[in-house]
């Protein structure tokens, strides 16, 4: 099979993993940064931005990783390489973004305190 043929399978693989992500991040990760931005405009912009690294992140896992310069035909081990550098890069992008989303909210607050009711042992 061609090696193009076989890079196109690779990027096609790394396009419908980023693509079910993004897909199921996209809406939470808004109402969040809307919160933490305190803009609509604002979260939009960070939003497409870690939508693109999403997608970018196992672009680049994949021509750096990947299998299809070194096989000729598609095979078991061909795809089991091609999905572990999409994830690879999936997680990699995840958690970069996680980590700077987890900076910028704010610390929890300690639970409030019972409203006047108390487990106190009586001693007599």
């Amino acid at each position: 099979m061609d090696q193009f043929l076989l890079f196109l399978i690779e990027v096609a693989v790394c396009l419908v993993a980023s693509g079910i992500l993004v897909v199921a991040i996209t809406r939470p990760l808004r109402r969040l940064l809307t919160d933490v931005c305190g803009t609509l405009e604002r979260a939009n912009f960070w939003v497409v931005y870690c939508d693109a690294m999403i997608i970018i992140g196992p672009l680049v896992a994949s021509v750096l990783f990947g299998t299809s310069g070194e096989v000729f035909a598609p095979s078991v081990t061909f795809f089991k390489a091609a999905l572990g550098s999409a994830l690879s890069g999936v997680f990699v992008a995840l958690a970069a973004i996680g980590l700077q989303v987890a900076r910028t909210l704010p610390p929890r607050l300690p639970p409030a305190a019972d409203s006047g009711q108390s487990l106190s042992v009586d001693a007599s």
